[in-house]
C-alpha cells in the first residue's frame, strides 16, 4: 500500500468531520438517554437551521469512538473491523500495520483510514507515547497479540 501525504486542508477537513460526528453522536446518545429517540436532533432548538438543502441525520448506533493513550512500545493485538476505521494521533507518534504491508509510522495529525475486514494493529512508536483518537462502526474481532518481531517490522 502506498503512503499518502495529507495536506493541511485535508487534515483540517477530516478533523472537522470527526468533531461533527462526535457532536452528533453525543447529542443522539443524550437524546436516547432522555427517551427522545434518534430523530430528536433535528427538532432540538435551531439545529435544522444550520443546513442548506435536504439533509438527514443518520443514526449513530454502532459507531464507536475512543481516545487511547499508548505508552512507548504499547500496541493493540491484531484485530479486524467490519467497517473502515479512522485513526488520528493527537499527541506523540504512533505506528500501525495492515496484514501483508510494512509497518508504517503514524505521525501526529496525519489521519489514517484502515480497510474493512483487513487484520491490522496500531499503537505507539517504540520511543514515544501516543494519544490516539479512533472512530469505527460495525463489529470488532480481536486476534492474537502482535509479537515484538512484527512490531519491529521483521
Amino acid at each position: 500500500m502506498s503512503s499518502r501525504r495529507w495536506s493541511v486542508r485535508s487534515r483540517l477537513s477530516l478533523a472537522a468531520a470527526l468533531v461533527s460526528v462526535a457532536a452528533v453522536a453525543g447529542a443522539a446518545q443524550q437524546d436516547a438517554q432522555r427517551g427522545q429517540g434518534a430523530g430528536a436532533a433535528a427538532g432540538r432548538g435551531n439545529f435544522a437551521a444550520n443546513f442548506t438543502g435536504t439533509v438527514a441525520i443518520q443514526p449513530t448506533e454502532g459507531t464507536n469512538m475512543s481516545r487511547i493513550r499508548f505508552e512507548a512500545g504499547a500496541r493493540t493485538n491484531w484485530h479486524v473491523h467490519t467497517a473502515p476505521q479512522i485513526l488520528l494521533i493527537e499527541e506523540g507518534r504512533g505506528r500501525w500495520q495492515e496484514q501483508g504491508d510494512a509497518v508504517k509510522e503514524l505521525p501526529m495529525g496525519q489521519p489514517v483510514l484502515t480497510k474493512a475486514n483487513v487484520p491490522h494493529w496500531h499503537g505507539a512508536a517504540p520511543d514515544q507515547a501516543a494519544l490516539q483518537f479512533s472512530v469505527y462502526a460495525g463489529k470488532l474481532e480481536w486476534q492474537k497479540p502482535v509479537t515484538d518481531a512484527e512490531y519491529k517490522g521483521r
